[in-house]
């Protein structure tokens, strides 16, 4: 009996560029989810993509800024324009600025809080407004 069975469910995996984004798509497309897996650079996701693929589901690579509100409505609106839906966010995309806290700035700060705060929370925002007419979803902060 397989208990995470996903075909036919579409996922967006944010920071899907390395790292925790890849694993959780990887993890994903095994159970048999389709993905929209984002970067803040699409070529940084080429190779992505293609092991997505190779694996048998659909990947579109799509990219996002979480600190910029207009990339955030143009990568949902793509996705959903993709799959005609979307079911699960994995809400990925983060940084950390590495220095002793004593040393961290103003700007580092504003950095850190603007994607990791802010970004997630009008990521999954934009993306609960395609949830809500299906009457369902998930969103998974990371």
């Amino acid at each position: 009996m397989n208990l995470f069975d996903l075909t036919g469910k579409v996922a967006i995996v944010t920071g899907a560029s390395r790292g925790l984004g890849q694993t959780f798509a990887r993890a994903l497309a095994r159970a048999g989810a389709d993905l929209a897996i984002t970067s803040r650079t699409v070529d940084s996701l080429k190779a992505f993509t293609k092991e997505v693929e190779d694996m048998g589901r659909r990947a579109v690579p799509l990219e996002l800024d979480v600190r910029d509100e207009k990339s955030i409505r143009a990568m949902v609106s793509n996705a959903a324009k993709a799959y005609g839906r979307i079911d699960i966010l994995v809400n990925n995309a983060g940084c950390n600025v590495r220095k002793p806290a004593v040393d961290v700035t103003w700007d580092d700060w504003n950095l850190i809080l603007d994607t990791n705060l802010r970004g997630a929370f009008f990521v999954a925002q934009s993306v609960a407004r395609e949830m809500i007419p299906h009457g369902r979803g998930r969103i998974i902060n990371i």
